[in-house]
């Protein structure tokens, strides 16, 4: 676990960023880390349908945007690379002590 952590104010302005500009791609944010904007709102579950969406609002095209962004993973600005470790944790499979033999097994 890590004890970085990212204002909210560098949060709004990316907002800003990319409802002004939703091609951004390298949007610095926070001393350390880089934001992917486009991706990141391309990737996340809902805020792609918000952002086409003719009869959404600004308020809720924000808040597609800014909830995109906390479940995002910046990369960290001097290697334009998220994390390696990390990732291995993110993407390594879970496991388990089984009760019955005291071994590892995987979910």
């Amino acid at each position: 676990m890590t004890t970085e952590r990212i204002a909210i104010e560098p949060v709004g302005a990316a907002v800003d960023v990319y409802l002004a500009e939703p091609t951004t791609q390298a949007h610095p944010i926070g001393s350390d880390h880089i934001l992917d904007l486009a991706a990141i709102v391309a990737a996340h579950a809902s805020a792609p349908a918000t952002m086409i969406n003719a009869e959404a609002k600004e308020p809720s095209r924000r808040i597609a945007v800014r909830s995109a962004l906390f479940m995002a993973r910046p990369a960290n600005r001097s290697t334009g690379r998220r994390d390696r470790f990390r990732d291995w944790c993110s993407d390594a499979p879970a496991m388990s002590l089984s009760a019955a033999t005291g071994r590892h097994r995987r979910r």
